[in-house]
């Protein structure tokens, strides 16, 4: 369905807005309250009706109700006083107040009112149906498109049908890849993934790449080939820039052929585990590049992850101006707030670069986060460690549980909420989703061994806790050296108390029973650790 009215075009079938036929870059939430008051134009609607029709009756704040309705009328060119499109009735709620014309695609236009009439099915229905067919989301645009607000592009990325190259039999083994590869790609919510049903026309032909994108506004493609042979399956993958053609990625996975459904989705989840990483890299590469002037919110975002593998205060006095950077610049980036959420809690976590209250505002950002996106896996991950470092684990069991449902594939999450199981005393669980996100993303940080070395600690298997904390890698990150000199002092090693000086000089207030109680450590946990620390030469 597409809607007109004055001098612009709702496209819901691409979940686009256009202005005199130029795409304007608009948040989700934005474009559902738009195109949610133009369903219901020349009608006044109360902010009850909004939050049933956009937020689906979630609880929401009136600040954020208001900030939506400001967005929107920024990209509609309205503002407080000139209300052409979106006007405020006092006391009662909103109305669309501009002429609507509503069509199909290839029918002819139909009245406002007709619309109203001619509405099946739910708002619900069809958003889903909206967010399962769009052939291209608001995303990178390849043109110099200027942004209608703060809020920055996304990537876009449209994945072609693999080339079988097997018995024709087998197309049905490549078709279920593509499609799987697609739907894997979705969960990760800073990509927009062109879907399946608009890419597999192409199935079998040859395809102008860039000409393909210019069309679609995709930044990136992937292609890929499949061929089965004695019992063996061999796939290959190529990521490819949408403009230049130069491929910026490439892998090809070889396996034993078993269960093929067992098959198609470990590689179909690996092979979107990396190509989400990838995407990532490529786009920080980008704003790297920008001066600081030309930064959206965007480029706020990835410029900020370069933290969480670092780990350092230097780093995170950067990324904590960045974020507060990037919330200001979009107020309803999900992304922006639970990253944000991240490095507050720092400030209590690492004792970071630390300001007043930050578990507060920890837990104010992973909350905005969750209601503005509540299926963004990241922003629950973060909430469920703001409940960890309150000491609410029930609440933190059950939004892990919920990251992992949304995103299993993103190695970040999987490997932040194996670090707490394991910090919880759940070793085992901590081990295999760190694991999980190890064989997802082969060139992880060096962090996702932390797990690994807290369980092998409590096993007193001291040689493989030190082998752990090399691989963590971190030497300027005191925990590392906290591992190093316990697992050290219980072997009665010398070079044990060198690691203590390490732990002091980079923290010189340290206190070993405070910090593992902040980390939740049990009490057999706690004096275990003291224990060695103390073999070591700690005198605390």
């Amino acid at each position: 369905m597409r809607y007109q009215f004055g001098d612009f075009e709702l496209a819901t079938e691409r979940y686009e807005l256009r202005r005199n036929g130029i795409v304007l870059h608009i948040e989700p939430l934005v474009f559902d309250l738009i195109l949610f008051l133009v369903r219901h134009a020349g009608r006044v609607v109360s902010r009850d009706e909004i939050v049933e029709g956009v937020w689906q009756g979630r609880l929401v704040s009136e600040a954020t109700i208001d900030g939506c309705i400001k967005l929107a009328r920024r990209v509609l060119g309205d503002s407080g006083d000139s209300q052409s499109y979106i006007r405020t009735v006092r006391g009662r709620g909103f109305e669309f107040a501009a002429p609507v014309t509503a069509r199909d695609q290839g029918q002819s236009s139909i009245s406002q009112d007709q619309a109203q009439e001619g509405l099946v099915g739910s708002r619900a229905a069809e958003r889903e149906a909206v967010v399962k067919n769009e052939p291209a989301l608001a995303g990178q645009p390849l043109s110099a498109d200027v942004t209608a607000f703060g809020t920055a592009p996304r990537p876009v990325l449209a994945v072609f049908p693999f080339a079988n190259q097997s018995a024709a039999a087998d197309d049905y083994f490549s078709d279920g890849l593509t499609e799987d590869i697609v739907t894997n790609l979705s969960r990760f919510r800073d990509l927009r993934v062109i879907a399946a049903g608009s890419t597999l026309q192409f199935k079998g032909r040859p395809i102008n790449v860039p000409e393909f994108c210019r069309e679609m506004r995709a930044g990136y493609v992937v292609q890929g080939s499949v061929r089965r042979a004695a019992g063996r399956v061999r796939i290959t993958v190529q990521l490819i820039d949408g403009v230049s053609c130069v491929q910026l990625w490439g892998d090809r996975y070889d396996r034993q052929m078993g269960d093929i459904f067992d098959l198609q989705d470990e590689l179909t989840r690996r092979i979107a585990a990396t190509l989400g990483v990838k995407l990532q890299d490529v786009s920080l590469e980008r704003a790297m590049a920008k001066g600081p002037l030309e930064l959206d919110s965007y480029d706020c975002v990835l410029r900020a992850r370069r933290y969480t593998s670092a780990l350092s205060a230097e780093m995170h006095a950067e990324a904590r101006d960045l974020l507060e950077r990037a919330v200001e610049l979009d107020p309803l980036s999900s992304d922006a707030h639970a990253l944000l959420a991240n490095v507050y809690l720092a400030e209590h976590r690492f004792e970071m670069n630390p300001r007043p209250d930050p578990i507060g505002r920890a837990l104010t950002h992973a909350l905005r986060a969750t209601e503005l996106d509540p299926r963004n896996a990241y922003a629950r991950c973060w909430l469920a460690i703001v409940h960890f470092f309150r000491g609410e684990n029930e609440k933190f069991e059950t939004e892990s549980k919920l990251a992992l449902r949304l995103n299993p594939n993103d190695p970040e999450t999987l490997a932040d909420i194996g670090h707490y199981l394991a910090f919880m005393g759940e070793f085992e669980r901590g081990v295999e989703l760190s694991r999980r996100a190890q064989e997802l993303n082969p060139l992880h940080p060096g962090w996702y061994y932390f797990s690994f070395a807290r369980r092998d600690y409590n096993r007193k298997a001291y040689e493989n806790t030190i082998r752990s904390v090399e691989k963590i890698g971190l030497p300027n990150f005191y925990w590392t050296h906290l591992l190093d000199a316990a697992a050290k002092g219980q072997l009665g090693r010398p070079d044990a108390g060198k690691a203590v000086s390490r732990i002091l000089e980079i923290k010189p207030n340290f206190s070993a029973q405070l910090e593992l109680r902040k980390w939740n450590a049990s009490p057999a946990d706690l004096d275990h650790i003291v224990e060695g620390l103390r073999k070591g030469g700690w005198n605390g």
